[in-house]
């Protein structure tokens, strides 16, 4: 029974190292917008999308919260673009996403530094 209880804790351990945190999130989310073509300009792509493609699924759903707090923030490098109900995002540019990552200790992407 003592080696359940120990092997259980170990797993507690393990999956709270795993976690990001919200500054972890962000950089990832505008990291893989630079990384994914860059997304500016005409390029878009819907929150869910987003999540789902750049996030481990369990920190989709704080990072679709996080993305609405970005677009909220007016030094954030991501906008909403768009209307109606698909919530489509863009970067405002890649110039300002690496500042963005610089100044968060985000990686920025190799050939954009």
């Amino acid at each position: 029974m003592q080696r359940i209880y120990t092997m259980v804790a170990h797993r507690v351990e393990w999956v709270k190292h795993l976690r990001m945190d919200d500054q972890q999130i962000r950089n990832r989310i505008v990291e893989k917008m630079i990384r994914d073509g860059p997304i500016t300009g005409g390029n878009k792509t819907t929150i869910d999308t987003a999540v789902n493609k750049y996030l481990p699924s369990h920190e989709q759903g704080r990072g679709k919260t996080l993305i609405d707090e970005m677009l909220a923030d007016p030094d954030s490098p991501i906008e909403g673009y768009g209307g109606g109900g698909r919530q489509n995002i863009r970067l405002e540019g890649v110039p300002k996403a690496v500042e963005y990552l610089k100044a968060n200790d985000g990686n920025v992407p190799f050939g954009y530094d």
